[in-house]
């Protein structure tokens, strides 16, 4: 039974494991497109007709199938969450309070307004929930939240700060043009709108002031629209661009790890020498190297082999091997074409970053620098690479 539920399970997760999770996933994600664009299209009169059937038969089908979909996450609840697998109520309340839950939950609400012949708007309206089912699928939105978790104090304050200069902008507003403009200035509330658009860069200009310090008190208010704005892209930019090197050092450092030649060094050398790799993918028959060019990097093998074209026969190498390093060594141009064998993942090494880890690690070097000389020494190795 556990084993039954494993699979189960693992046809359900958002990142495919087994064989039938692919065409799952793929048919979860099809459901959701045809579902919501169901739901748009049906609200346009002149699409009604010969289809006119055939949204609501698309839009019942749907929602039955994440009827389905949510009882079965709800009954797989309690094996799924360790901590409370002896408590099935508690572990299933919550994951249908987790965010995941609260959607699927939204997710079937369609199916019970159909089902009550409710007006149809709100199944529409809860219909489009189902976008959000995708969310699991979006490596980028997983980014954007943990970069809004990481800066939420900051982004708060400077929305503290937002509101205030709104209020403010649209208080003065009231007092220096509410005589000339009463119907737009007339009250701070009707000023707000001036004060929104103004503030966020929109200007739609439907509401101008036309006294000077009116005018004066607009250019103010520009410029700290602009400030906020600018303060507001710095600080998700910067967030950004931390969080997306914090992901591509672990993974190069998990790739770095699955080397050989790098798993007798410690934490702090692998730390180091994660930080000047970096990776690459290469699909079967990618010419890696070709000879002639200039020996600029060389690679490390993690998955997957390649093909050194060498004669009289061609050499494979495979994953925890390493090859272009003669080109460094000595500064001559490559004198052997590699090819990607498979689809591999590969790490380069540049020149600099090659010479940098020889001052900084020679043990790396002194290995590096053995491997090569072994295979100089044999008939057909990895000299001409």
């Amino acid at each position: 039974m556990a084993l039954s539920l494993e699979n189960i399970n693992e046809l359900l997760e958002s990142k495919p494991r087994g064989p039938w999770a692919r065409p799952v996933r793929m048919v979860h994600e099809a459901a959701v497109g045809a579902g919501v664009m169901a739901i748009v299209v049906s609200t346009q009169p002149d699409m009604a007709g010969p289809w006119d059937w055939s949204y609501p038969a698309i839009i019942w089908t749907v929602a039955a199938l994440f009827a389905v979909e949510f009882g079965v996450r709800l009954a797989l609840a309690p094996w799924v969450n360790a901590v409370h697998r002896d408590e099935p109520w508690r572990a299933r309340w919550h994951w249908v309070t987790s965010f995941a839950g609260l959607v699927d939950c939204a997710s079937v609400l369609p199916l019970i307004e159909l089902a009550a012949r409710m007006p149809a708007s709100q199944a529409q309206l809860f219909g489009c929930l189902w976008l959000l089912k995708l969310v699991p699928y979006a490596p980028g939105l997983d980014l954007l939240g943990r970069v809004l978790r990481s800066a939420r104090r900051t982004l708060v304050g400077l929305l503290l700060g937002f509101i205030m200069v709104l209020v403010i902008a649209a208080t003065l507003a009231y007092v220096v043009e509410g005589e000339a403009q009463p119907a737009t200035f007339g009250s701070i509330p009707r000023a707000l709108w001036w004060a929104v658009s103004t503030l966020t860069t929109v200007g739609y200009g439907d509401e101008v002031p036309v006294t000077v310090l009116g005018r004066l008190l607009a250019g103010g208010v520009m410029l700290c629209g602009i400030g906020i704005c600018a303060l507001w892209t710095a600080i998700l930019v910067t967030g950004f661009s931390y969080e997306m090197r914090r992901s591509e050092f672990l993974r190069t450092w998990d790739l770095v790890a699955r080397v050989s030649y790098f798993q007798g060094l410690g934490a702090a050398t692998i730390a180091e020498v994660a930080q000047l790799l970096r990776p690459s993918d290469f699909a079967t028959g990618t010419v890696v190297i070709r000879r002639g060019q200039p020996g600029d990097c060389m690679y490390f093998i993690v998955t997957g082999e390649v093909t050194v074209d060498l004669k009289p026969q061609p050499l494979v190498l495979g994953a925890g091997e390493f090859f272009g390093e003669m080109a460094l060594i000595t500064g001559e141009p490559r004198s052997a074409t590699v090819a990607a064998r498979t689809n591999c993942e590969l790490l380069h090494l540049d020149l600099a970053d090659f010479r940098h880890l020889e001052a900084r690690h020679p043990e790396v070097a002194k290995l590096i620098d053995a491997e090569a000389k072994r295979r100089r020494a044999e008939p057909f190795g990895m000299r001409q690479s």
